[in-house]
């Protein structure tokens, strides 16, 4: 019995081969995202928590711009259109992976940071892994069955 391209098999398949793929972008990603937190925290000391966070926004920009070409251009290739309909979604989702992540960082920097006895370095950067894990999730879906999905939601408008 073969796996034809619409059985639950076949759509598991590529389901995972999409996830891995995403998975390798997102760990570059995370390279990139960790390495200039941790290079602005080396660079400009600080212990004020939103100063932190501002640290984190830039991180997460530089990430996200990364993220757009390699799931573009390589996970979602065969999805990825050249239209503005595709680089608004994903500027959309862009915008809620940033909000998402700076919000539990914000969250997870206040409760590690001012509640416990953490070295500073040490809670930023399980801060930063918390939120990086919660929004990365929430991003796949999201470029998955919206920003790369051949098909149009709500009433043809995304």
């Amino acid at each position: 019995m073969t796996a034809g391209p619409g059985t639950k098999r076949e759509r598991f398949r590529r389901f995972g081969f999409s996830f891995s793929k995403f998975s390798m972008v997102g760990f570059v990603n995370a390279v990139i995202d960790f390495g200039v937190l941790n290079l602005l925290l080396l660079l400009l000391p600080t212990t004020d928590n939103l100063q932190i966070v501002l640290y984190n926004l830039v991180a997460l920009v530089m990430a996200n711009l990364n993220s757009y070409l390699g799931n573009a251009f390589w996970t979602f290739r065969e999805r990825a259109r050249s239209g503005s309909r595709q680089r608004v979604l994903f500027s959309l989702q862009a915008v809620l992976n940033v909000a998402v992540s700076t919000g539990v960082f914000w969250l997870c920097i206040h409760a590690l940071l001012d509640l416990t006895a953490l070295p500073p370095h040490v809670g930023e950067n399980v801060a930063k892994a918390v939120s990086v894990t919660v929004a990365s999730l929430m991003s796949f879906f999201v470029m998955r069955y919206l920003v790369f999905s051949g098909k149009k939601r709500f009433g043809g408008r995304l």
